[in-house]
């Protein structure tokens, strides 16, 4: 028995060495851009309701730095401004797969062709899901009058350079930090747990273990930042590269928050036209990959870094990774501990749905607009919101905050 306790953080400390440095400057990047690229331009180029319109927001959707939860309030957001039904699914398809946060770990771990076909079938699946939504469900957009207003994406005050390491440090790799953690503790138990010849007896059919690998991820989700080490440790125990794959696209794109996302935001029906076309496309591509692998340089389904040992640059940056990921995990804790107090002529809702900061800032975005009404404080550990509001305003604070895609209690 202790000898697999230290076999399994023997294989914890190697995948988070070899993910770490990848992944904390990924996430600097995505730091960068929510900082820096300005909400105006990412408004400019989502409010398209035509063909152009799906293909720009896949194009942007596709490297921005926002997880399956994130992405649902700047998506709702977009729908009240008055973006197409095409154009919101589009942006809510291709924006979870990859990022610039996950892209460079992908690279890394599972090798440049596996992170650009990712990358290549998020840009596509964009611009099919909002093609065939703009085709079966031709419901018309949100009248001018209706719209909400408020930025897209919320950015960060301050100081630029501050902002940067505490949105790339602090909001996304807080959002993604328990999901992140829950994918390097499957892929350690993997490494330890999974016989070598395991995939060769058991998963050699491909037309069988890439449906099985889908079914498998649904239920865990794993935002594409905690599925990438995963997937690494499946080809390191000989899982062809197709069935990493559909792993790697499954849990992201079909987990209940993007579900939840499509049928609030765009209908039932889109919803399911979304399902099929995702099932769809992820077998085909992965039974491309694996039928046609030989023929893509790169594509071997041998871990790039499997036979090499660990740098001490990659340890110092695996011990920084978790290191902020246990800050953000005490700080988060702490947080929750305070509860709010409402004073008179102060309100506490609670909002199940604000998971993540990204929910967060969509709300006040959406507060901010109601005459008499002050947003005092957030509460994202506990899910609270502390509201002053005169007792007329009451039912608009609710009603405002269901139509930005947030129930409240």
């Amino acid at each position: 028995m202790f000898e697999y306790i230290i076999e399994f953080f023997r294989q914890f400390w190697y995948i988070s060495c070899l993910i770490a440095p990848w992944l904390l400057f990924g996430f600097l990047v995505g730091g960068i851009i929510a900082v820096f690229v300005p909400d105006s331009l990412v408004r400019k180029h989502l409010g398209g309701k035509g063909f152009m319109g799906v293909v720009k927001a896949s194009l942007i959707g596709v490297p921005l730095p926002l997880c399956s939860c994130g992405v649902i309030p700047v998506a709702a957001t977009l729908r009240r401004q008055g973006a197409g039904n095409g154009t919101v699914a589009s942006f809510i398809t291709s924006t979870p797969q990859i990022g610039f946060s996950s892209f460079l770990p992908a690279w890394q771990l599972l090798g440049i062709a596996m992170a650009l076909i990712k990358a290549i079938f998020a840009f596509i699946t964009g611009i099919l899901a909002g093609t065939l939504i703009n085709a079966i469900c031709p419901e018309p957009a949100l009248n001018e009058e209706d719209a909400a207003p408020g930025s897209a994406v919320d950015k960060p005050q301050g100081n630029k350079i501050v902002a940067t390491f505490k949105y790339a440090f602090g909001t996304l790799m807080g959002d993604v930090g328990g999901t992140l953690l829950f994918g390097l503790v499957i892929s350690a138990l993997i490494g330890v747990f999974l016989p070598a010849d395991f995939a060769a007896k058991y998963a050699s059919n491909i037309y069988l273990v890439t449906p099985l690998m889908i079914l498998v991820s649904l239920p865990m989700y794993t935002c594409t930042n905690a599925a990438i080490p995963i997937a690494a440790m499946l080809m390191m125990k000989g899982f062809s590269p197709g069935a990493a794959m559909a792993f790697l696209i499954a849990g992201p794109s079909c987990s209940a928050p993007m579900l939840t996302s499509f049928w609030k935001i765009l209908g039932r029906r889109a919803m399911f036209v979304y399902i099929i076309m995702m099932i769809i496309m992820t077998l085909l591509v992965c039974w491309g990959m694996d039928i046609f692998g030989t023929a893509i340089p790169g594509l071997d389904g041998v871990h790039a870094g499997h036979e090499h040992g660990i740098a001490l640059y990659q340890q110092i940056f695996a011990g920084l990774m978790l290191a902020i990921m246990a800050f953000n995990r005490i700080l988060a804790e702490v947080e929750k501990r305070r509860k709010l107090v409402a004073a008179p002529g102060q309100m506490i809702l609670s909002v199940p749905e604000m998971s993540c900061e990204h929910c967060q800032h969509a709300i006040e975005n959406a507060l901010a607009a109601l005459p008499g009404v002050t947003l005092l404080k957030t509460d994202l550990a506990n899910r609270q919101i502390l509201v002053e509001a005169p007792e007329s305003e009451r039912q608009s604070v609710r009603d405002t905050l269901k139509t930005a895609g947030f129930a409240a209690e």
